[in-house]
């Protein structure tokens, strides 16, 4: 079992990460010489307690996949910004689980469904060190929220992507330093790196069963993605936090929320981070009140001079397509989200397959949490923010090319100082959003030719 996909690989990527921002985190681990205990380890009969943050249809999933990862949990505190949610989640899954005989592992009475901006704290307090919570908001808080579970000595499962812009991964690493001081478990919603036959074709492409590996190509065509509906008596901020995909700010834009994984994977197979991305996009057509970009191509460059191209599109009547692709000497693996179980084929069109994994099929997104826990019972090292923030830098990277209709290099976009909501920890349910319409509705969209990577909207 690949539990720590990084090692054993190549230098390749580690040496261009000692090239990236890594200055504030020093600082940071001074003050962080002295470890959590580990409750909960090698101690079958202790009850691990549970908290999520973000009550939406990922947390819940990922919440019911927590509780079934092992024998002695209770789930003791939810939050979400709209109290309603929680409290309904809440009775949710107490009678869901009482359906199924498992009612003992809920117990969060009503004064633990903590709703609004700091519920997230609220629920974390009701938790003790080497307890868990599952992060699973919006990944524009994900940086804030998981520096205080860090400061509270809180094991974690943060849903990807785990940041929307530079300065939330910079904050991420730093946070994320203090929590391998601490020996805190920290495990990331990229579940194909849980799927066994993705795992395995990876390192199949890894050992040379493609030959020499050429191109990646990474797809994503869905027309008529994310429709909006009508605000109604909702405020802006109310409407972009019950309709999350359609707002940069809140998921970092189309391509870090939804193409994030395969090429995740194109990078896991090529054992590198790319060092340029070139690109061009924005809104041809759509024309609802939202930034959601509707069609974006992207180039990115390894330093060896392979390359990899994105392409996405969101245009009615337009070719669809979901699926990675690796070209090497021998043929072509498709592989990765839309695919189904992954093969080696002589055609790159997916005809006259020739290897196929042997492992059997798993449930990935379960596999994420045994994982998690399994390593928090046996105090087993797992620490999985850094291949979350790789993924997330790479499909930053591809957005901020699109954006600007240029080169952009590795170095250059983690300089950036680009925030969305910089005031993010003060934002109120009743106040403005850190992104407002103009006068007309519409939202600001980045130009290519006039875009920057401190300034998407510049004109």
């Amino acid at each position: 079992m690949q539990t720590q996909p990084e090692k054993g690989r190549k230098n390749g990527r580690r040496e261009f990460l000692k090239q990236t921002s890594l200055g504030a985190v020093g600082a940071v681990l001074a003050t962080s010489a002295m470890n959590v205990p580990h409750v909960h380890a090698a101690q079958q009969s202790d009850t691990i307690n549970i908290a999520i943050v973000g009550c939406g249809g990922r947390g819940m999933g990922a919440l019911g996949q927590a509780l079934n990862a092992d024998a002695n949990l209770k789930l003791r505190a939810m939050a979400d910004v709209f109290p309603d949610k929680t409290r309904s989640q809440a009775r949710n899954i107490a009678r869901s689980f009482t359906e199924q005989d498992k009612g003992h592992l809920i117990d969060v009475p009503e004064e633990r469904a903590f709703g609004g901006f700091d519920a997230y704290k609220q629920a974390m307090d009701a938790l003790s060190p080497g307890d868990v919570v599952l992060l699973t908001t919006p990944p524009a808080f994900r940086p804030l929220h998981f520096a205080y579970a860090v400061e509270k000595g809180l094991n974690v499962f943060a849903e990807k992507p785990v940041a929307v812009d530079i300065p939330g991964l910079l904050s991420l690493r730093a946070s994320n330093e203090i929590a391998k001081a601490k020996g805190l478990k920290v495990g990331v919603g990229l579940n194909n790196r849980h799927n066994l036959r993705t795992a395995e074709t990876v390192k199949a492409i890894q050992d040379g069963g493609l030959g020499e590996v050429f191109s990646l190509l990474v797809y994503r065509c869905q027309p008529g993605i994310h429709a909006l509906g009508a605000r109604g008596n909702r405020t802006h901020l109310q409407r972009q936090l019950q309709r999350i995909f359609n707002y940069n700010w809140l998921t970092g834009g189309f391509i870090v929320d939804a193409l994030i994984h395969n090429l995740d994977i194109c990078c896991w197979a090529n054992q590198k981070l790319p060092v340029s991305a070139l690109g061009i996009g924005g809104r041809l057509l759509r024309r609802d009140e939202d930034d959601l970009i509707d069609n974006a191509s992207v180039q990115y460059m390894f330093d060896d001079g392979k390359l990899m191209h994105m392409y996405t599109c969101g245009i009615e009547n337009t070719w669809s397509g979901f699926r990675a692709i690796v070209h090497g000497a021998r043929g072509c693996a498709h592989v990765g989200e839309g695919v189904g179980d992954p093969r080696f084929y002589r055609n790159w069109r997916g005809q006259d397959p020739f290897w196929r994994p042997q492992a059997g099929g798993n449930d990935s997104y379960q596999r994420e949490h045994d994982v998690l826990f399994k390593a928090i019972r046996d105090n087993a090292d797992l620490n999985e923010m850094e291949y979350g923030i790789n993924a997330t830098f790479v499909a930053i990277l591809g957005r901020m090319a699109t954006e600007t209709g240029n080169e952009v290099t590795a170095e250059a976009a983690w300089k950036s100082t680009w925030q969305y909501a910089p005031n993010i920890d003060k934002l109120t349910l009743d106040g403005d959003s850190p992104v407002m319409p103009n006068e007309d509705g519409s939202y600001k969209i980045a130009r290519p030719g006039k875009a920057t990577l401190d300034n998407p909207y510049a004109t």
